[in-house]
């Protein structure tokens, strides 16, 4: 189904300057700051997806992007949704920003309904992509001299029963790297792919609602976040090396500089084919640090105004969690990011502060949603939360959008 097709409309008619994208996804988080970022911009921006409603809407957009209702589970259908909106565009697609695709028959029946018609497509994978990979294959053994995971790691390993083993481990990773092997083998003419390799993905909007839990928790000072209780091993680690698989060095990315990654791709000219790239906040500290520096930027201790530090933590043997989606022991690398792109991502604490102000404000406009986040809490931290918040208890435990276990990289 079409949705706003006068939109569509006008972009066939107006200017070949605007730049046309085509967004798969985009109802909510990196999707939702995309589109917003694209008609800032200003581009022609046609969004097609399930036609969910997400934080209240299913048009963030207010109207002002065409919109395709189409379920990749049909891939017969979603492939002929593709091929009926690009012939209507008639011409390229500056840029095809998929934020949908799980594996690599999600990324080859969308295109087959694009047959080439796109200058690039970025796709939008996972760190996790490594979990699969012959480095993870070898419990990082073999790596223990490297500083950092640059994006030569994914190689997979030529063992069958290892790629086996990891794909049972992790078979998101899994499906998303088989999603980037589909990509790179499926492009054609002088189409251009690359696939961006996130993180935990932070920022407003995040229907996982994990950072906003650990927000929550904050604001518990008599029963504050549980972090791992550091062994001697760890100890040992972290005052010899950055490699530490007791107290890994967790890795984020903000949402808003993916969006503005992907509006610099419009236009810009890459080199390669196909090619991939880590994208993340240059940061990378443990969970402990980590919340010590989210409580910091959003002042939650009622005990001082610069919000709770590292040693008021509760240190667990088995800690309830949120964060992160995967452990490795080494930090990501950035520097092809900076290098080839020459790309920048906004600090860590700026990110953190931008949250922090953000969930306050959510508090009072998306009421449900901020108690949902509270009720990721032990049942001892969830009411002293909610109260705090003034927050009424949800109506339902969780809605089936927003998990614990869900992935912040869709």
């Amino acid at each position: 189904m079409l949705e706003n097709e006068a939109v569509l409309k006008a972009h066939a008619a107006g200017t070949r300057v605007t730049p046309a994208v085509l967004v798969l996804g985009g109802s909510t988080f990196m999707g939702r700051e995309t589109v917003h970022a694209l008609l800032q911009l200003p581009a022609r921006v046609c969004v097609v997806n399930r036609g969910r409603s997400y934080w209240g809407t299913r048009d963030p957009s207010n109207g002002r992007v065409a919109r395709v209702v189409a379920d990749r589970r049909d891939k017969h259908s979603f492939s002929e949704r593709l091929d009926e909106v690009t012939t209507k565009l008639e011409e390229k697609w500056a840029l095809v920003a998929d934020f949908s695709a799980y594996d690599g028959a999600d990324i080859s029946c969308a295109l087959k309904g694009l047959r080439g018609r796109f200058e690039t497509y970025a796709y939008i994978s996972s760190d996790s992509v490594y979990e699969v990979s012959s480095a993870a294959g070898s419990g990082w053994a073999q790596h223990a001299q490297a500083q950092a995971v640059d994006e030569s790691f994914s190689q997979r390993p030529a063992d069958d029963a290892v790629r086996k083993r990891l794909r049972k481990a992790d078979s998101y990773g899994d499906g998303k790297l088989e999603a980037e092997e589909a990509l790179a083998a499926g492009l054609e003419h002088t189409a251009r792919g690359v696939a961006l390799r996130l993180p935990d993905v932070i920022g407003p909007f995040d229907d996982t609602l994990r950072l906003w839990a650990y927000w929550h928790w904050l604001r518990v000072p008599d029963n504050p976040p549980q972090v791992r209780k550091q062994t001697k091993r760890a100890r040992l680690e972290s005052s010899t090396s950055t490699h530490s698989f007791e107290d890994p060095p967790l890795a984020f990315v903000f949402s808003r500089d993916v969006a503005r990654f992907l509006v610099q791709l419009i236009g810009q000219r890459l080199d390669k084919k196909f090619d991939a790239v880590n994208v993340g906040s240059d940061m990378q500290v443990p969970l402990k640090d980590f919340l010590d520096l989210l409580g910091k930027a959003s002042k939650a201790s009622k005990a001082s105004s610069q919000g709770p530090t590292a040693e008021a933590f509760d240190e667990v043997d088995r800690p309830r969690s949120f964060l992160p989606s995967v452990e490795r022991p080494l930090p990501l690398d950035f520097r092809h990011l900076k290098q080839t792109y020459a790309f920048q991502s906004t600090p860590l604490p700026d990110v953190l502060k931008i949250c922090a102000d953000w969930f306050s404000l959510a508090c009072e406009e998306f009421p449900e949603e901020a108690a949902e986040a509270a009720m990721k809490l032990p049942a001892a931290a969830r009411n002293v939360a909610l109260a705090s918040a003034e927050l009424p208890p949800p109506k339902s435990p969780a809605s089936s959008s927003n998990s614990s276990t869900s992935s912040s990289h869709s």
